[in-house]
């Protein structure tokens, strides 16, 4: 029997440490935490979105869109014919969430109907006899009238293939796809003779009263004795937010490590505050429109480009016809102020839009859009 490697538990140890630091968890967090009536093991925004897919029924708002879908679902049975309904809305504003609660509910109907949801990035991955979107094709190949959730299409650089795949495998069915607007935009004439609409659902963000019953579950998931949010507090997260659900989870989550940090009392609007700061969020809509048009041209061109890895500078360069030294300059401001991040691999530098940002900014594009149109 070989003696115990004390330098290896030592290392083992301080990785545990450093990942648990890394999700928001340290020992005299956890104890304020717990003194405070919260769970720290729910406490993570993972450990959130993993609750509303699991109990779609408490995920405020998309009632009517839920209806739309459940209608074409209905229909297609009968009908018995191909039917596409693009969702479409900015970065967080629940379209996956949208997804997981017409599979479940669908699964829960007597009727026994086949659903599948896939992540658009998926299909595209090699395996040992090919590619994923061969295994989908085939699974798909094998339902009778499925309903068919694809998410994040415009992450698929093959979409157009993938989608002509996806059609072809099955004889009756729906198709519900989810897109961010620049994307849906960029791609809509590419898929229209594959997968043309039936009928487009676009998002809206929550108004005051979605936020509240929001905020208002996620602290009952948060806390063990109910905690509830002062008013004026709930009322900061909202304008902050503008109503996108992932902002809402995120400033709710970071407004409790802020008011740690600070020592404040769980809630306490100062700590919100403080959070925002952190996230870019604070006056995020004033700077969001005060975009020059040049530097909105180098966001959008980023959140066009399907690369979750992020867009580097000579792609801009390319796609937007302008010089390195001017694409350099719009990032690096871009960067200053906290509309993109930037990570490295070796000499490359990889640009993508700030999480929190994203929405924001995909708004305002969203609305040039239909103004011009």
């Amino acid at each position: 029997m070989e003696p115990p490697n004390d330098d290896e538990d030592k290392k083992n140890r301080f990785r545990e440490a450093f990942e648990r630091g890394q999700q928001g968890h340290v020992g005299s967090y956890d104890v304020w935490l717990t003194d405070h009536g919260f769970q720290p093991e729910q406490v993570s925004r993972e450990q959130l979105t993993d609750y509303f897919r699991n109990h779609p029924e408490k995920a405020a708002n998309q009632e009517d869109e839920l209806d739309e879908i459940a209608e074409y679902a209905g229909f297609v049975t009968r009908q018995q014919d191909i039917f596409h309904i693009p969702v479409v809305g900015p970065s967080g504003i629940g379209k996956t969430q949208l997804l997981h609660t017409v599979v479940s509910f669908l699964t829960e109907l007597p009727e026994d109907i086949d659903t599948k949801l896939i992540d658009a990035t998926e299909p595209g991955k090699k395996v040992d006899d090919g590619f994923l979107l061969d295994q989908f094709a085939n699974e798909l190949a094998g339902f009778e009238t499925p309903v068919v959730c694809i998410d994040d299409c415009g992450l698929d650089k093959r979409i157009r293939t993938s989608l002509t795949e996806f059609r072809q495998a099955v004889d009756s069915g729906l198709f519900v796809t989810t897109w961010t607007p620049e994307r849906w935009t960029v791609n809509r004439d590419r898929i229209h003779d594959v997968l043309p609409p039936a009928k487009e659902i676009h998002l809206d963000a929550f108004p005051r009263e979605d936020t509240q019953e929001t905020l208002s579950v996620l602290f009952d998931v948060l806390s063990e004795d109910g905690f509830s949010l002062p008013a004026e507090t709930a009322e900061r997260i909202h304008a902050l937010s503008e109503g996108i659900p992932r902002l809402i989870h995120i400033l709710a989550v970071e407004s409790l490590q802020e008011a740690f940090r600070k020592e404040l009392e769980p809630g306490d609007v100062a700590a919100t505050n403080a959070a925002a700061k952190r996230l870019h969020l604070a006056n995020a809509s004033t700077r969001v429109q005060e975009l020059s048009d040049s530097k909105l041209a180098v966001l959008k061109q980023i959140l066009q480009l399907p690369n979750d890895r992020g867009v580097q500078p000579g792609t801009l360069v390319d796609e937007l016809h302008r010089d390195k030294s001017t694409i350099s300059y719009h990032l690096r401001e871009l960067s200053e102020s906290g509309f993109v991040e930037r990570d490295r691999e070796g000499r490359r530098a990889f640009y993508r839009v700030t999480e929190t940002m994203a929405p924001l900014i995909q708004q305002r594009i969203n609305q040039e859009a239909e103004f011009n149109g």
